[in-house]
């Protein structure tokens, strides 16, 4: 008896093995029609209509990316609130400088860092 359950042990301990999971996001496109653009020094945040938001960090060049207000644009994104543990009673609130409160629908970064400048 005693080889039997020294056998089964082995096994029992191989089966309890955990997978290790990794939690990540492809880059996709969306085309979006911009009502909206918040600023600060380091980000631009772009509101849809569908009131999804468009985080895009600012490089150090002077370049500018003109877009104009009521217009559909492309971008190559990453889904954060796809990646974000909601509960119940998590809001889906962007906060910029602790002041602007942007509520948001979904929420994505742009790969492309760039400024944004209103026509």
């Amino acid at each position: 008896m005693k080889n039997i359950l020294f056998l089964f042990f082995p096994a029992i301990m191989c089966n309890c093995q955990t997978n290790n999971i990794k939690i990540s996001s492809e880059p996709i496109n969306i085309t979006r029609k911009i009502i909206s653009v918040k600023q600060n020094k380091m980000v631009s945040v772009l509101v849809a209509d569908n009131k999804d938001i468009i985080e895009i960090f600012k490089p150090n060049t002077n370049n500018c990316t003109k877009i104009k207000l009521g217009k559909k644009y492309s971008f190559k994104v990453t889904c954060v609130s796809c990646l974000i543990q909601q509960g119940a009673d998590s809001p889906k609130i962007y906060t910029l400088d602790g002041s602007t409160i942007i509520m948001y629908k979904n929420y994505y970064t742009s790969e492309e860092d760039q400024n944004i400048c209103i026509k």
